[in-house]
């Protein structure tokens, strides 16, 4: 059985967390991804046959698949996504403080991978929610945790193929490789980064292991390339493979200019990390990993393993990526949690002689993450007065961000009460127009459409609808909108919503 005291801490925990993740969720408006991971959610909920249809932009579905449920039962189409990416994040923080404990218990001689966890969480029941408590403050959690994006879905499978690495490790058995091949391949289901996975838990298998059965990680691997072969059922598979080439170079461009874009994207992680996980975060983190290093020989190979889940994807990504952005990022945090909750145990342990109270050591934790606080309040009550770095200001700038759409869809929805609506949109994919279809998904009297970006003239179908006595609109983002005098002449301006960078959301009525 285990303690109270872990499952009572668990509960707490998540109360917390849905307190924190739940209120003001829809505070930041649409994001251009988000726009596009929703629109194909209801295009799955609406046609059946269209299951694949992500795989014409080579994005997996799986996420799209779980969206679909919450869309059924929350009327926002945005506040459903958000809420499958809130019940990820729960999920993310209860196996990490699971994985902790046994990571915390590795050298144990339990004969029983049950009894082994069992064993690792009552021995360490309140030590083991060290990492959930990290993870409810850290910004970059509670950033992801509240945007419909797949990359918290990843994450949380990286962390249960650490669990199921670790189990595997020590009790090399059928059932166990099958559960991991079975994570491995969701996660493949979700993004193709999860690749580094399946590499990393053969890796894992090798360190942790003193058993010769490598046919069972090999096993795993296989279970998890024959559930990624599923989406072959999807008539454009081959879309993954070609869509994946548009965000990595290739080893030949690398060895042509291996430094590029390495030493600039080192530079942009630096900013992202300082942004998203704080300078105490950091350098707690790396005494972390060397303090198991140096005193404790039984916890060297799960250090060493879980270095390898952060370090190697780290390194990967910095070499290959084209655009950097954070989110890509995100599922190697879940090891830096780890080494930073094993370092938060070690200053407990070697300050107390130096406090002799625990007040002092509360607070002196409490002092390091009071930026943080600050950050995840602006986020939640201020957003508009959020600066985010260069690479991550798409959620809440330019084009890509979408101020105003919501007041916009509402505002066409009570037009089509009387009127056949027509809107066109600068753009064929993202914010525009996915973002304002998800609000207007399936009503018979309103309809939008993409138009081609940079429009000079109001397009002939347009007019011809204008002509028909429809009511029409055009909605463009300032400054990229470029229309020619004449044609502003012949519209109205009917809203406009300023972004934090000064660009501008335009409704212009013809």
């Amino acid at each position: 059985m285990i303690k109270p005291k872990f499952i009572f801490g668990v509960i707490i925990l998540s109360f917390i967390y849905l307190l924190t993740r739940l209120q003001n969720l829809t505070s930041i408006p649409v994001f251009g991804d988000e726009a596009i991971y929703l629109r194909w959610s209801q295009l799955i909920k609406n046609v059946e046959s269209l299951r694949f249809v992500p795989l014409s932009d080579g994005k997996q579905p799986l996420y799209m698949w779980l969206t679909v449920p919450f869309l059924k039962n929350i009327s926002d189409p945005l506040l459903a996504g958000r809420s499958l990416s809130v019940v990820i994040g729960l999920l993310s923080l209860i196996s990490l403080c699971l994985t902790f404990s046994l990571y915390l218990n590795f050298s144990s001689k339990s004969r029983q991978p049950h009894l082994f966890i069992f064993e690792s969480i009552n021995k360490h029941p309140l030590l083991s929610l060290i990492p959930g408590l990290v993870y409810l403050f850290l910004p970059l959690t509670f950033f992801f945790d509240r945007l419909a994006l797949p990359d918290g879905l990843l994450s949380l499978f990286g962390i249960l193929t650490i669990f199921f690495t670790i189990l595997l490790s020590k009790y090399p058995r059928l059932d166990l490789s099958m559960l991991l091949g079975l994570t491995l391949g969701l996660a493949w289901l979700t993004k193709s980064p999860a690749i580094y996975f399946v590499v990393l838990s053969i890796l894992g298998f090798i360190l942790l292991s003193d058993s010769k059965k490598f046919y069972y990680p090999l096993m795993s691997a296989l279970i998890a390339f024959f559930i990624f072969n599923i989406l072959r059922l999807g008539p454009q598979f081959q879309q993954i493979a070609l869509r994946n080439r548009d965000y990595v170079w290739t080893l030949s461009e690398i060895l042509r200019h291996p430094l590029d874009p390495l030493i600039p994207h080192l530079k942009d992680l630096i900013v992202y990390y300082l942004q998203y996980l704080s300078l105490p975060f950091l350098i707690l983190s790396i005494v972390a990993f060397v303090l198991p290093l140096v005193k404790s020989k039984s916890l060297t190979r799960p250090s060493l393993y879980i270095l390898s889940l952060f370090l190697l994807p780290t390194l990967a990504n910095l070499c290959f990526i084209k655009v950097f952005t954070g989110r890509y990022f995100l599922f190697t945090a879940p090891p830096l949690i780890i080494f930073f909750s094993l370092s938060l145990i070690k200053y407990f342990r070697l300050s107390r002689k130096i406090f002799q109270t625990t007040r002092l050591q509360i607070l002196t934790v409490v002092f390091c993450f009071l930026p943080n606080f600050y950050w995840l309040f602006m986020v939640s009550f201020r957003p508009y007065f959020v600066k985010l770095p260069v690479s991550e200001s798409g959620y809440l700038e330019g084009w890509t961000a979408g101020w105003g759409i919501k007041t916009v869809a509402d505002y066409l929805i009570s037009r089509s009460q009387s009127y056949n609506v027509i809107v066109g949109t600068e753009g064929y994919f993202g914010t525009l127009p996915d973002g304002l279809q998800i609000y207007t998904d399936s009503l018979p009297r309103l309809t939008v459409f993409g138009l081609d970006p940079g429009l000079t003239q109001i397009p002939f179908k347009l007019i011809d609808a204008k002509n028909y006595g429809d009511d029409v609109y055009l909605l463009l983002n300032s400054p990229r909108q470029i229309l020619s005098q004449s044609a502003l002449d012949q519209l109205t301006l009917t809203q406009s919503f300023t972004k934090p960078d000064g660009s501008q959301l335009l409704l212009y009525k013809l």
